[in-house]
């Protein structure tokens, strides 16, 4: 900066550490950058994604197939935000930002999925399930179509109506328990309500309807069965100011249930789904910690004290898992067009990070299988692994590769607490 200006720049809230010298020597997509944790320790964060072909494997060798290694052409590449299947934030997460610092343990998620009923055959209900290894064994079931109807009974006005008969059902948290699913509308009321250009009257009829609005079932704020009646009477409403398309006056059931306990109307029931969970639902939220003024005074831009790295795991909490190795056993049921189970096997992978220190020294770090990601839509595995090495170290080398037994000693790795 030229001493003859003024410095207009802000000094940076945070320090770096010095950047190490990155090599990828694999073909697959990688990314090198820097963790400040809540205490103000650096950790250098090395994070590696392969994809892996599931069209074309031979089902019937009696062994479990692998899935085919991608050519580097078609390689998925790191997720650089987070995804939707439609709106943000008002739709499923499609995926999460492979650029989380650390997950203690390893997500296991299953995206552009649907449910096939078995054999094709049209069907009311029936289960879905994922395993891998012995450390996952997931199975829930889903429905087909289904409305709120008023009973006759005083005391339970609302209840689901029978399934309709279907041969694939949308594995997405739309159609899982929570809601009600008004966060579209309310931000069309919003804009409504402030905009100077409309009627009075239509103004104040927005307003009205935005405090009718009840609050959104965090565990799942776009899922549907809680609250029916409010939500049919915010929706008729809706129509009456043409904020809405749905006219059909229907109000729609969750789908995707517990194995062997369908939903039924009951007031709590628990949100069931295969894909990543939002950033902003409950219980993940509580684990980002303490965002209050105090920490705004002290502690910003650095996480809250007790921040829980836990908050990084994106998939449902029955749906995370050790670190694999690889090797283990991948089961989908009824998951695949046509029905029926699937099998095959978690590729292994010798994947490193070789650590040069400036002292000379040569360490491994280990590269951990954090995430796997069965794309069903577009027949893909994807499986991202992750290192941190800390700054303490005096990094000079970082290269990503294979290497024989022996070129270097093992860096243990101690879990971040938060």
């Amino acid at each position: 900066m030229s001493a003859n200006r003024p410095d207009h720049l802000l000094p940076a809230p945070l320090e770096s550490a010095p950047l190490p010298e990155v090599t990828n020597h694999t073909p697959w997509p990688s990314q090198y950058f820097q963790h400040v944790d809540p205490r103000g320790e650096i950790f250098h964060v090395m994070v590696c994604r392969t994809s892996y072909s599931l069209r074309g494997m031979d089902m019937e060798s009696g062994t479990a197939p692998r899935p085919h290694l991608l050519p580097f052409e078609e390689q998925v590449p790191l997720c650089e935000a987070d995804t939707y299947c439609a709106e943000i934030n008002t739709s499923s997460v499609l995926e999460e930002s492979d650029y989380a610092p650390y997950k203690p343990r390893c997500d296991v998620l299953v995206i552009n999925a649907q449910a096939y009923a078995p054999e094709g055959q049209l069907t009311r209900r029936w289960p879905v399930g994922l395993s891998l290894g012995s450390t996952l064994k997931k199975a829930l079931q889903v429905c087909g179509p289904r409305y709120f109807q008023r009973g006759s009974n005083t005391l339970n006005r609302w209840r689901p109506s029978e399934p309709e008969a279907t041969t694939a059902v949308p594995l997405v948290y739309e159609l899982a328990f929570g809601g009600p699913s008004l966060l579209q509308a309310q931000e069309r009321l919003e804009d409504l309500a402030a905009d100077g250009t409309e009627t009075a009257q239509r103004r104040h009829q927005a307003a009205e309807i935005l405090a009718a609005i009840p609050k959104p079932y965090l565990p799942n704020p776009i899922g549907c069965g809680q609250d029916p009646q409010t939500w049919l009477a915010v929706t008729q409403r809706l129509q009456a100011l043409n904020l809405t398309e749905d006219a059909d006056g229907k109000t729609p059931a969750p789908q995707i249930e517990e194995l062997n306990r369908p939903y039924t109307g009951q007031a709590d029931y628990p949100v069931v789904g295969l894909g990543p969970v939002g950033r902003w639902w409950q219980p993940r939220l509580k684990l980002a910690g303490t965002h209050d003024q105090a920490w705004k005074a002290s502690q910003w831009p650095r996480s809250p004290h007790d921040h829980d790295y836990r908050y990084w795991n994106c998939a449902p909490e029955d749906q995370q898992i050790d670190f694999p190795q690889g090797g283990e056993l991948i089961s989908l049921l009824n998951l695949t067009p046509g029905g029926g189970m699937v099998r095959f096997e978690l590729p292994h992978q010798d994947l490193q990070l070789l650590v040069r220190l400036e002292v000379g020294a040569l360490m491994f770090a280990p590269m951990n299988i954090d995430t796997v990601i069965i794309d069903v839509g577009n027949a893909t595995l994807s499986v991202t692994r992750r290192s941190l090495v800390s700054a303490r170290a005096d990094v000079r080398v970082l290269e990503l590769g294979t290497w024989p037994k022996g070129t270097a000693m093992e860096l243990p790795q101690e879990p971040l607490n938060g």
